[in-house]
């Protein structure tokens, strides 16, 4: 498993969480391909980039997302499931 979360400038906030998951976490590198969009949304007090609306680089996040697409196609856990499921499948046809 793993999460994809920009940290909105607290930057040890999801990594926190995902380490105490146990799960892998991954973030926007490149901070310059996230531009805030509109007004802060957070009602009272101080603004908060986490009450604010986003958009991303499409090209950034594609290359964010294909990372992780390899990151899970050759975490261990998951090569044995496809092996023990391929195995199986051809147990099945035999």
């Amino acid at each position: 498993m793993h999460i994809f979360r920009y940290n909105c400038g607290d930057e040890s906030c999801y990594l926190d969480l995902a380490r105490l998951r146990g799960v892998k976490y991954f973030t926007w590198a490149k901070n310059d391909k996230v531009i805030a969009v509109g007004e802060n949304l957070q009602r009272a007090g101080q603004s908060h980039k986490k009450f604010q609306n986003y958009r991303f680089d499409g090209a950034e996040f594609r290359r964010l997302v294909l990372l992780q697409i390899e990151y899970v196609r050759r975490h261990p856990a998951y090569v044995a499931e496809v092996r023990k499921r391929r195995r199986k499948q051809f147990n099945e046809e035999l």
